[in-house]
């Protein structure tokens, strides 16, 4: 890839994440509303219990593949760091692996779930009844990505020669 193709990239990526970043501060924003309307003017809406907890899922959700690429995932790495050659090599392709399954398994039954939801016509009951798929599928669009994102990084474990020491010096 060019370096000009990579700073697009990149910037596609960052814009993704402040938008999500956004999306998850506006829930916080209607969850602090929420608790003042509950606490100064005694009333609150369902919807304003149930909406940050929403979007707090779907910036989470569409989040977790660009971040898997920088190693942001909470991961034990003591056994992986401690080897090098082709034993780091298979200890990376398997977690790449397990990785690939475990995207594809959700993102599979996150689908078949918000099938169903959308063929019996299921609705979360609130002031405003909500169709179910239209909250729910952030889960397979999430590990869909998360899943295309664990497919990238096998082909760079792939590419990646593991024969020396890393270096871990900050």
């Amino acid at each position: 890839m060019s370096d000009h193709t990579t700073t697009r990239y990149e910037r596609i990526k960052q814009r993704w994440m402040e938008f999500w970043g956004l999306v998850f501060f506006l829930g916080v924003l209607i969850n602090f509303a929420e608790i003042i309307c509950r606490t100064v003017f005694h009333f609150s809406i369902d919807l304003m219990y149930d909406l940050p907890i929403w979007l707090t899922i779907w910036a989470v959700m569409m989040l977790a593949g660009p971040i898997l690429l920088d190693g942001e995932h909470v991961s034990v790495d003591m056994v992986r760091d401690a080897v090098h050659g082709k034993p780091r090599k298979c200890i990376e392709i398997i977690n790449c692996l397990a990785t690939i399954a475990f995207g594809a398994v959700v993102t599979w039954s996150g689908y078949i779930f918000i099938s169903q939801c959308y063929r019996f016509n299921m609705k979360i009951i609130r002031c405003i009844p909500v169709p179910r798929w239209m909250v729910e599928i952030c889960i397979p669009l999430g590990m869909a990505v998360f899943t295309l994102y664990a497919l990238i990084q096998l082909g760079r474990v792939l590419r990646t020669n593991y024969d020396k020491k890393p270096d871990n010096g900050d």
